[in-house]
């Protein structure tokens, strides 16, 4: 089988966003448990092909501004001492549906987030091993997928490159991932070998790693400098453009849908939050269009990096319609907007989410 059908089969049980790129999301509905289950992790590629590697051929090469140049099998990966972290991704693009006015790119809906337990290798001590010379300011990640995009008429024919300052990427919570929830990289998650970035979104997490690559200059890449900016409302100067990167402060309600009927009774709204800043510290929901708020129960991450379950009581006495909203506060004093400002890509979009019930008359 190839790696693209691999792909389809992985994204059978998910909602699909884009065929070429091939990319889906959750429905929020199936997000019901800390750990996502494999077939039900978002897919968000780039590229028409997905890279079929075999195993047998891979090498990492670690090259760059580094006093021992690497080139790593996979077995060599493997037996090196390994981190398991549970860690959120989430994409650049999720909740981009709900950016008024629209926003270009793909039409993610709240479904391009998912959690896992990721298994590998910590970077920072892959770094320390080729020996990292003086004068570095980022780490250049590249992918082994490549293809086309346009660009103000042009085509450009890339491969997926991404950088983190030196600072971020000597974190010893970002690792090399070889293992997703106890069973090595699926093709469409990345297969051998990916980039795992706890609290950044996830188009830092670069999939089908081959090379890494630090400098002592700006990485200037297409998926750099060209995506994954914020392009604000007017005119502006295109070499001061903001980047994507540590996510926002969010949260989701997961259950009950929207437009769902919930019977008379007792009933516990249901969901998730994170923060690329920190901790939620707490979580509030509205189950009247936030004329009120009342505090959720918030349990704590399973590290840093994973998102955090959250549970409220609410009893369905009276028949009608209602708005119920969840907003989630870090520890850094971020707190989930109402509304986000509009960019161009409509990245980030943290605004409240806002759902709506109805209890039937009996």
């Amino acid at each position: 089988m190839t790696a693209r059908a691999q792909n389809l089969v992985e994204g059978a049980g998910l909602v699909p966003v884009s065929e070429d790129p091939f990319c889906r999301e959750a429905r929020l509905g199936t997000l019901d448990s800390l750990i996502t289950p494999t077939e039900r992790f978002y897919i968000r590629n780039h590229f028409h092909e997905v890279p079929d590697i075999d195993p047998r051929d891979y090498r990492l090469t670690i090259d760059g501004l580094v006093r021992k140049p690497l080139s790593l099998s996979l077995d060599d990966l493997t037996a090196m001492p390994s981190t398991d972290l549970v860690v959120t991704l989430e994409c650049a693009g999720n909740s981009r549906s709900f950016i008024t006015p629209p926003a270009e790119g793909l039409a993610f809906k709240h479904g391009a987030i998912s959690t896992a337990q990721w298994r590998g290798v910590s970077l920072a001590s892959v770094l320390n091993n080729a020996g990292l010379k003086d004068g570095i300011k980022e780490v250049v990640f590249h992918g082994a997928d490549h293809g086309e995009e346009e660009e103000h008429g042009r085509k450009l024919d890339i491969d997926y490159g991404r950088s983190l300052p030196l600072e971020i990427a000597l974190d010893p919570n970002i690792i090399l991932a070889y293992e997703m929830n106890g069973q090595p990289l699926t093709p469409g998650h990345g297969f051998p070998l990916r980039l795992v970035v706890p609290g950044w979104f996830g188009m830092a997490s670069v999939k089908w790693l081959t090379n890494i690559h630090p400098t002592d200059e700006p990485y200037h890449g297409f998926f750099q400098k060209r995506r994954y900016v914020y392009i604000n409302e007017g005119t502006e100067n295109v070499a001061e453009r903001q980047p994507v990167s540590a996510l926002k402060v969010k949260s989701l309600i997961t259950h009950p849908r929207h437009g769902e009927v919930i019977q008379p009774g007792p009933y516990t709204v249901r969901g998730f939050a994170w923060s690329g800043a920190g901790e939620v510290a707490k979580l509030d929901v509205s189950v009247n269009g936030g004329k009120s708020w009342r505090k959720a129960k918030l349990e704590r991450a399973a590290n840093s990096g994973a998102w955090q379950p959250w549970e409220l009581p609410w009893q369905a006495t009276d028949p009608g319609h209602y708005v119920f909203m969840a907003r989630a506060t870090d520890s850094a004093g971020n707190v989930q907007p109402r509304t986000v400002p509009w960019n161009f890509r409509g990245y980030a979009n943290n605004a409240i989410h806002t759902i709506a019930i109805e209890v039937p008359f009996t």
